[in-house]
């Protein structure tokens, strides 16, 4: 076990690394970048690949390797083999240095650094998010609570309360659901007297967590599917932590805690996501089958 001490240590570097890595991006927005394919899932998004990728994967592994060898950590990281060290160290580091790389590329909002401290149990015990366009610093330490750039976070009181924000990845709109999915918000947000329902796509799984924060009325889904893909591990661990941090309601579409060490793949298309504002909203989600 890793006391809190040590635990602090860790995420204050793991803070300078994601803020490091970041500012790398940022400075990289406005040019051209050439992009490459990787082995990803069935979406555009999780096949393409960028130097900005790798170079802020270095970035932070130049800030994270010390402590790597002193508490003799795993590590996770997307633009690298998968060397299993997750599964036979207590703790490995989880990193997606760029996740959005495709609204990164198109200079849009939706991207975001991503770094989390996962027990071999497959639960979070830091977790932090860096959005570079925005210069904000999630970060969560188990039982500590949310810190944005230095100061508590708390959920605050949105304006929008008589609208319903659903956040979703841009292949949903393609999946042979999406109409029946559509048509059961919309009648869902009816009954409960939303005004409107409002869709936000083409943020990347990260910054799709987080949107839902910025709402008092709103939730991020994936559903199960059985092509390899729907996002992996590390997209997905940071801001579990942070939710979890917060009270309000993450899982996977059993309505069960998000797995983050599954030994057979990275991948999490066989659990599906479900953030949410409300138990409620949560709740509604997870009766849905398609």
């Amino acid at each position: 076990m890793l006391n809190k001490s040590t635990l602090s240590t860790l995420c204050q570097n793991a803070i300078k690394a994601s803020i490091e890595a970041g500012q790398l991006i940022q400075s990289q927005v406005d040019q051209p970048h050439d992009l490459q394919d990787k082995q990803g899932g069935y979406s555009l998004a999780s096949q393409v690949v960028t130097e900005v990728d790798y170079q802020a994967q270095e970035l932070i592994l130049k800030h994270l390797r010390p402590g790597i060898v002193q508490y003799d950590l795993g590590l996770l990281t997307e633009e690298a083999a998968d060397d299993q060290s997750r599964l036979h160290k207590d703790y490995f580091w989880c990193i997606d240095p760029l996740d959005g790389t495709l609204p990164f590329t198109e200079q849009r909002p939706g991207y975001a650094v991503s770094i989390a401290l996962v027990s071999q149990s497959g639960d979070p015990v830091i977790g932090l998010v860096y959005i570079p366009d925005e210069d904000e610093c999630y970060s969560a330490i188990k039982g500590e609570g949310v810190v944005l750039n230095g100061q508590p976070f708390k959920l605050g009181n949105s304006s929008d309360d008589k609208v319903f924000h659903i956040y979703m990845d841009s292949s949903m709109q393609s999946a042979d659901y999406f109409k029946a999915f559509t048509d059961r918000m919309k009648q869902w947000a009816k009954a409960e007297n939303y005004r409107d329902v409002v869709y936000h796509v083409g943020f990347g799984a990260v910054r799709n967590a987080l949107g839902v924060l910025s709402h008092a009325n709103a939730c991020y889904v994936k559903f199960p599917r059985p092509q390899t893909g729907g996002g992996s591990i590390w997209d997905f661990a940071a801001s579990r932590l942070i939710f979890e941090e917060l009270g309000v309601p993450v899982s996977n579409s059993k309505g069960e805690k998000l797995a983050l060490n599954t030994p057979e793949t990275t991948f999490m298309h066989r659990q599906g996501v479900v953030y949410a504002t409300t138990e409620s909203i949560s709740e509604m989600v997870l009766r849905l089958e398609f």
